[in-house]
């Protein structure tokens, strides 16, 4: 595949990704309104605390999505339609195990709901079995169609997936928003969901027979064993790696729930809910390229490898640290506009909330290189140790600091492990190149953030507008000042020019698409 191919695929995986996600923005945010408005915060409470334990239940996944992609970049760059079909079906089977695994121990889970959720109002108590199976099922079913998404994404046609979700999320929303003003029933909420997904699920099932109609053609075509054994050895590490993530990325909600309740938990919901939607925006940018790098990966010289991790990793900075602004300095504003000031979190909660977010953001890079030149075996063990260290630090400073000790683990934890070991080991074993120009640009990254919030906060003080008009006007000032102060430090730099040409490059790509 030759460049110009790449940055059609990106142009399109990217475009439809943001269309998507703005969507669900939208929707999103109408959807959570209303729900405030017509039920109770336990609710929001149980559905993050139902979908923390689901997603922990997703261990027996074990990070097989990564070794699959792994597994497809280069028989779908070399267009070998046998081993996609004879991937895709040993795939297939791996993933209906695995919906077994998560169905048996979500049921297992089931006898002891009344001791996971803490004093439930009584309409919830009532209903949160049947609730759970909702959850679960929704879970479970998810898996029957794993392996095809994979097989999109992995092909660099994101895009496709793209299109189906967003008259998922029109449907869905729209009848679950109906649903809410007329019947205020959380069953009924769930119960839309469910259909709406396993429907748009079916019809991805569509979709991949008339993308890869070769499929059904090589029904006899077996994975060589060395294969398999690459792929298990893979497994070995991706599981371990997925193990330490889950533990880090998602007791809190748990933790929470034990020290304060379903209460905090609901109040937490609502700025993981933001900042999810604008993690989910960003990453409809970055994530879409994962296939594009992978071929790159594979058919590059390393010079071009280098170049374009140089790239990603500015690209990421600057998204990541205009979010990063955004969310300190305005995301309370807009709580107290959205839903009230009886909804509003602590500033150092709303830091801490931001520092996750930008470390995570700033491994993008990294993780995507690491994934994309299959090095799964490195920092496996590392991972476990992360996990370890937050779940410990969170009974420790949650015991002390409540919710902000809790978050604050998740930082510490990344911080002494995983944020400096991927990418020592990607620029090693990957790019052959010393780490420390890595970790000099990460600390300068940092240091211009910090001087940009400490100019913007001493400019808010003086500002007297609140309410909607005090949001919006500081909304254009975080974008005016971090933008410009990001572009007048760096627009002498290679990665400054050479992202500029790239997206003029795609901007005109995307602007000739429009005309034909």
């Amino acid at each position: 595949m030759n460049n110009n191919s790449r940055i059609s695929n990106s142009v399109k995986n990217i475009s439809f990704g943001l269309l998507t996600q703005g969507t669900q923005m939208v929707l999103g945010f109408v959807s959570r309104t209303i729900f405030i408005q017509y039920l109770a915060i336990e609710y929001l409470g149980v559905n993050g605390l139902f979908t923390s334990i689901l997603t922990m239940l997703s261990l027996a996944e074990l990070g097989i999505t990564s070794a699959i992609l792994y597994a497809l970049y280069k028989p779908l760059a070399d267009r070998n339609e046998e081993k996609i079909a004879a991937l895709i079906r040993y795939f297939k089977k791996i993933y209906l195990v695995i919906a077994g695994i998560v169905a048996v121990l979500g049921l297992c889970i089931l006898p002891f709901l009344s001791q996971i959720v803490n004093h439930p109002p009584p309409q919830l108590a009532a209903d949160l079995q049947i609730i759970y199976l909702l959850f679960l099922f929704n879970t479970v079913a998810s898996y029957f169609f794993y392996y095809k998404i994979s097989l999109f994404q992995a092909d660099q046609k994101s895009y496709v997936i793209s299109k189906r979700n967003i008259v998922i999320f029109l449907i869905q929303n729209s009848l679950q928003i109906l649903s809410l003003v007329l019947f205020q029933n959380f069953l009924l909420y769930l119960s839309i969901q469910l259909v709406c997904q396993l429907g748009g699920n079916l019809y991805l099932s569509q979709l991949v027979k008339k993308h890869y109609p070769f499929l059904s053609q090589y029904k006899n075509v077996l994975i060589e064993q060395e294969v398999k054994d690459q792929i298990w050895t893979n497994l070995k590490s991706t599981a371990l790696v997925k193990i330490g993530g889950l533990l880090v990325n998602n007791t809190s909600n748990i933790v929470l729930n034990y020290f304060s309740g379903l209460k905090s938990v609901g109040l937490l919901s609502n700025y993981t809910l933001l900042i999810g939607l604008a993690s989910g925006l960003i990453m409809q940018v970055f994530a879409n390229l994962t296939g594009s790098i992978a071929n790159v990966n594979v058919k590059e010289t390393l010079e071009k490898k280098r170049q374009i991790f140089t790239l990603v990793n500015f690209a990421n900075f600057w998204v990541y640290g205009l979010a990063s602004v955004c969310i300190i300095l305005l995301v309370n504003d807009f709580i107290t506009v959205w839903i009230g000031e009886g909804y509003v979190l602590s500033f150092p909660v709303v830091c801490v909330l931001a520092l996750n977010f930008y470390m995570v953001g700033m491994q993008n890079a990294v993780w995507t290189f690491k994934g994309t030149f299959g090095l799964f075996k490195q920092g496996r063990w590392l991972v476990i140790g992360t996990a370890i260290l937050n779940v410990t630090l969170s009974f420790i400073l949650g015991s002390y600091f409540g919710l902000f000790g809790i978050l604050l683990s998740i930082a510490i934890a990344r911080a002494v492990t995983n944020a400096w070991y991927d990418p020592y080991v990607v620029f090693r074993l990957a790019l052959e190149q010393d780490a420390g120009e890595y970790f000099r640009k990460y600390l300068g990254y940092v240091t211009l953030l910090v001087f940009i919030l400490a100019f913007l906060s001493g400019i808010f003080y003086f500002i007297p507008f609140t309410g909607l008009f005090g949001l919006i006007f500081k909304l254009f000032l975080c974008l005016i000042v971090t933008n410009g102060v990001i572009y007048l430090f760096f627009r002498q730099s290679a990665e400054m020019k050479y992202l500029l040409t790239v997206f003029g490059g795609m901007l005109g790509k995307f602007t000739q698409k429009l005309k034909r």
